[in-house]
């Protein structure tokens, strides 16, 4: 199944509502990096939350990059989206195995630890725009909806989940974001909170729903929602050697033949977010350099 990303306006345009089964997106990334359990549920909640944040992106050459750095083993998590929805990411120690938390889930908030929420969006100003938060809980969804409120003052309910088989592999990964706008009544807004107060995951709507369109009607409440656009997601890496010769540039020419002598005459970039692994022998250097 193809990865969905469906946006809606509910109770008459007063509430935004942005929804994705990114189920195939996080099974690329799972394969790619090998990722144990825990962090295919950490890095898959992040790609998931990027896919919806690049969806509100207006122009082809804006790009957004996310990183949460906490303390736990894991160490840093990155993810990069651009507007054509081409998601990528990768994991600082994609091998980290840790026993279920005390209600028997994958324990994100310790593979995390605490630390903090950075947001770079790229979006055509002389100067990127940054926001930063705090992580709350370090389970990642409670995290974003912390973010949008401090640092884009945007209240919203977020969930995100990855579910995990028996067989190890990626059963669902979905999320979703819900943004009353200015004009929303209280009433409509305590409705959204407290069915979402009773939704204890994502993934399990998705899977016991028949279509994602019934899903954003559970979680909104309005069985009149109008779905306004759809679109696909996907894992992509985009990288080339085009960039790459340019990495290699960025050296110079004496740090880059220092790194050729002290490997074997073979310089190697490995790209962090697809694994691919691109090689430079001497030639190749002094051509770059002429």
């Amino acid at each position: 199944m193809e990865n969905i990303l469906k946006k809606y306006l509910a109770y008459d345009g007063m509430v935004k509502v942005v929804l994705v089964n990114g189920t195939k997106m996080v099974s690329e990334a799972r394969n790619i990096h090998n990722l144990s359990n825990v962090t295919t549920a950490a890095l898959g909640r992040t790609l998931i939350m990027t896919a919806i944040m690049s969806s509100k992106l207006k122009d082809k050459d804006n790009r957004i990059t996310v990183q949460i750095k906490g303390d736990g083993p894991i160490g840093s998590i990155v993810t990069c989206g651009n507007s054509n929805l081409d998601i990528k990411g990768y994991v600082s120690v994609p091998d980290v195995e840790l026993p279920l938390n005390d209600i028997g889930k994958l324990d994100v908030a310790k593979a995390v630890g605490k630390g903090y929420l950075n947001v770079i969006k790229d979006i055509g100003l002389k100067e990127p725009y940054i926001g930063y938060s705090k992580l709350v809980t370090s389970e990642i969804a409670e995290d974003f909806a912390y973010y949008f409120v401090t640092s884009e003052q945007t209240p919203c309910a977020v969930a995100l989940g990855v579910n995990i088989s028996k067989e190890n592999k990626v059963d669902m990964a979905a999320g979703y974001i819900i943004e009353p706008l200015p004009d929303c009544s209280e009433d409509i807004i305590d409705i959204i909170e407290s069915i979402n107060m009773n939704i204890s995951s994502v993934t399990g709507l998705m899977m016991d729903l028949d279509s994602i369109d019934d899903v954003a009607k559970t979680i909104t409440g309005d069985n009149n929602i109008v779905c306004i656009e759809e679109l696909n997601p996907s894992y992509k890496c985009d990288c080339s050697t085009s960039r790459i010769d340019k990495t290699i540039i960025a050296l110079g020419k004496d740090e880059a033949f220092k790194i050729l002598e002290e490997n074997n005459n073979v310089v190697e970039v490995n790209c962090n977010f697809c694994n691919k692994t691109y090689k430079y022998n001497k030639e190749m250097i002094e051509k770059l350099f002429s």
